[in-house]
């Protein structure tokens, strides 16, 4: 191979194989030009030239001399490129044809040879007839033999000529088929080609011959000095950073320098891929969730660490077992049956099942599985989390038992006895049975705890407790609902005569005497007894008038029950009178807002709560239990809670202005407002009117609005904290409290009912109930508000076990508006 200067014949380079053909030593080439070699005159190199372009070749056949003077006949391949100095210059290509021409003028001259013998034997045929037809065939013979011969090289000629000519293209093809960029700079780093990918992804190759590797690839890379071999570049490429694999290779030619050859292969994709690779190696190893990946065959392929410390068993144990391993026996057919049906169909499966650890212990554990398809849309494989769920369980179960068993007397509690009403009503309702409904008070009990302390009361609480399920039947609930006060639920009474029985059994038994540690005790009930159908069809009825029931029996004396009769009907023409005058209350602004102060622990927040009170000329001064219910049931809530909205929401913004710290007002929201109107608008229109910040506004809901369990209530709720407006849940603990709702509902605070309050710090079991409640808002993220706090010792307890704000009269009773913002005053002072 030789580089020539094409404008005045000087050779610039030649590889060891020209050094070896012409017989030069290393160099001497160089010396010389290429008219010294050429032995072909100027015309003659411009004939072939001239036959080279008219027989269609990309070469050219010259005659050239060799060191030791011998003339070869050479094929000369020629392509023009620009070197690193901007001049033009002749790659040539020479290949010794010399043995091929020899070839070809021995058959020239074996043919001249051929017809010289022809001529002559014609001769001899003339002159001998009788060889004629004997050298004639002799003749044939020859010349098919030497057309046969020269077929077979002129072939091997033309097989030679179309090697040679695709040789080129070969190269070219193979240059630009290349996965990548491929470019040939000079040793300084200018482009002199590349293959046709750079061309069609970057610019045209008149654009990017002849500049500089940095300006084609942006980057931060000196080409010039980049060292030989692979290295790892992020290189800008059509306004894009992308990583790429970069190759560096010298050209040479001997011990000569051509330039240098650059191979770029984009490896973006395979480093995120190796990223996200490394990404889930380290997630399954690392996470605390058992992970198992199974087959279509359901055998297992591979399990993480969390899997060996969860099941016991380790990876080599279980390879190529079935996960049903693992299987407790608490699942029939069915339910496998239906969890693979789910795979298949949806993807996805996830739910509460029951596995059992190489020790043989059954867990639960909450299980996620989800199916990988192939493209045919076949399982290729199944992918299972999972995690064990024991110490949740029975952290759940002790939650659910305090939450429905009362602690002390292990009864069902106030939640537990209304939810087992509810089920009894309506079973009741379907077999048309009796349902009778019966509240209790220990008669002397606050006296016996006073005298005789707190704990002697306790005990005396768990022998009423015993006694009265011993006067029950199985089928029966005793419960109690707080303090000194029980009721007993009896469905399918055949008679009143059996409940007046049972009545006074529990009494008679109540009344006994009570041997407490050393003491003897006397005590007494009074007992109130209502009937479902006879006196009501709803639980709210019939729990008031077992109730009224009660008290008419502690008016009469104590120690007796009391049925609910036709004479306590007063009550409801009392209702009626309440009715009407609901109805022009606030017409008549009768109406106003008392604020009761709310504090935080911390001392960095101060609140109220807005409490509605209504003052009527004829009936006084009504308590909100009376009449909230009713305009409840009469939807006289709608038009009042929106006036009482708008005023504490006013009010609050105005006492912002007065105090140093963060101020917040809390307002009461029925569930009769979230379902007969949008609370949301209404929030949304209140706090666009008096301009107070939605975060310092929090409704209270009690907890028949979760109870509820509508989507419209739990879409409104969740567009409130989306608000900010804050969302307490009042008396947590003593109504319908379920873990569930926390889960459900976006609630940001819980008030803990006064009545586990009120006998704090002795009562131990209140203690642990609020203790619990505590805890459990605290995991949750939830703030807590302990109601009814009156003491500096239950103020001193509750900051101890970390409830967030207090409320009660140890801080306030319920004030007017300026006589709040006299305790303002005096509070920031």
């Amino acid at each position: 191979m030789l580089v020539i200067t094409p404008s005045t014949g000087a050779i610039v380079a030649a590889n060891g194989a020209a050094d070896q053909f012409y017989g030069y030593q290393v160099g001497e080439l160089e010396q010389r030009f290429i008219q010294n070699i050429n032995q072909l005159t100027p015309e003659q190199v411009a004939n072939e030239r001239a036959n080279a372009a008219a027989e269609g070749r990309n070469y050219f056949i010259f005659r050239h001399q060799l060191a030791n003077g011998e003339i070869r006949t050479v094929s000369v391949h020629s392509a023009p490129f620009t070197d690193e100095h901007g001049k033009q210059q002749l790659l040539s290509v020479i290949t010794d044809i010399s043995e091929q021409r020899a070839l070809q003028e021995s058959l020239w001259h074996y043919q001249a040879n051929l017809e010289q013998q022809v001529e002559i034997q014609t001769d001899a045929i003339q002159q001998a007839s009788r060889m004629q037809l004997l050298l004639s065939f002799v003749v044939i013979v020859l010349l098919i033999g030497s057309l046969l011969i020269l077929g077979r090289f002129f072939i091997k000629l033309k097989n030679a000529k179309r090697k040679a000519d695709s040789q080129g293209a070969r190269l070219s093809s193979i240059f630009d088929a290349i996965e990548g960029y491929l470019l040939f700079t000079s040793r300084s780093g200018t482009v002199l080609d590349a293959n046709q990918q750079v061309f069609q992804d970057i610019e045209s190759r008149d654009s990017i011959v002849g500049r500089a590797l940095g300006e084609v690839f942006f980057s931060n890379v000196d080409w010039a000095n980049q060292s030989y071999g692979s290295s790892e570049h992020r290189l800008k490429v059509k306004d894009e950073w992308r990583f790429f694999k970069v190759d560096k290779q010298a050209v040479n030619n001997a011990d000569k320098s051509l330039g240098d050859l650059y191979m770029l292969q984009d490896i973006t994709a395979q480093l995120a891929i190796e990223r996200e690779q490394r990404l889930a190696s380290t997630v399954f190893a690392t996470t605390s969730e058992g992970v198992l990946v199974s087959d279509k065959h359901n055998q297992i392929q591979m399990v993480n660490r969390a899997f060996t410390e969860i099941t016991g068993f380790t990876q080599e144990q279980v390879l190529g077992q079935s996960p049903a391993i693992l299987n407790s026996g608490h699942h029939g057919p069915a339910f496998f049956s239906q969890m693979y049906d789910t795979l298949s169909q949806r993807g996805h499966w996830e739910g509460e099942v029951w596995n059992r650890r190489k020790s043989g212990e059954v867990f639960p554990c909450w299980l996620q599985v989800s199916a990988v398809f192939d493209q045919q849309g076949e399982i290729e494989m199944h992918v299972a989390l999972f995690n064990d769920i024991t110490s949740r369980k029975h952290h759940e179960h002790m939650m659910w038992q305090q939450a429905n068993f009362d602690t002390l007397t292990s009864l069902a509690n106030r939640r537990n006895y209304r939810e087992k009403f509810e089920n009894a009503l309506q079973k009741a309702k379907k077999d048309k049975s009796r349902l009778a409904v019966c509240f209790i008070d220990l008669d002397r009990f606050k006296a016996v705890n006073d005298t005789l302390g707190h704990h002697i009361g306790d005990l005396m609480l768990i022998e009423a407790a015993m006694r009265l399920e011993e006067c029950t039947r199985n089928s029966d609930t005793v419960a109690r609902l707080g303090g000194d006060e029980f009721a007993l639920l009896l469905p399918d009474v055949d008679s009143i005569t059996k409940v007046e029985q049972i009545a006074t059994q529990i009494l008679e038994k109540l009344h006994e005497p009570y041997e407490l540690e050393g003491h003897e005790v006397f005590a007494s009930g009074s007992m109130g007894i209502t009937f479902y159908p006879e006196d009501g069809d709803d639980t709210k009825v019939l729990l008031r008038n077992a109730d009224n029931a009660m008290y008419k029996a502690k008016e009469l004396g104590r120690n007796c029950f009391q049925f609910y009769t036709s004479a306590m009907h007063e009550h409801a023409k009392a209702r009626s009178q309440l009715e009407g005058a609901l109805h022009k209350a606030l017409v008549n602004n009768e109406f106003h807002i008392a604020y009761q102060p709310i504090l935080s622990r911390d001392d960095v927040r101060i609140g109220c709560e807005a409490l509605l009170r209504w003052e009527n000329k004829a009936l006084g001064s009504v308590s909100p239990a009376d009449f909230i219910p009713i305009c409840e049931e009469l939807g006289l809530i709608i038009s009042i809670g929106e006036w009482v909205m708008y005023q504490a929401c006013s009010q609050a913004k105005a006492w912002q202005q007065q105090c140093d710290k963060p101020f917040f007002i809390t307002v009461n929201v029925s569930s009769t407002q979230f379902k007969r109107q949008s609370v949301v608008e209404l929030v949304k229109k209140v706090l666009n009117q008096t301009g107070l910040e939605a975060r310092y506004l929090t409704i209270e809901i009690t907890e028949t609005v979760l109870v509820d369990n509508s989507e419209s209530i739990l879409l409104q709720l969740k567009a409130l904290r989306a608000m900010g407006v804050e969302l307490a849940i009042d008396d947590f603990g003593t109504g319908y409290s379920s873990l569930s709702y926390l889960k459900r509902f976006p609630l940001s605070k819980l008030k803990i009912d006064r009545e586990f309050v009120r006998d704090l710090p002795d009562d131990q079991d209140d203690h642990e109930m609020v203790k619990a409640i505590i805890s459990m808002a605290s995991n949750l993220n939830l703030k807590v508000v302990a109601e009814g706090v009156e003491t500096d010792e239950q103020l001193w307890l509750l900051n101890e076990l970390g409830c967030d704000f207090t409320q009660g009269y140890l801080h306030s009773k319920p004030l007017q508006a300026a006589a709040f913002e006299g305790f303002l005053a005096e509070y920031a002072s």
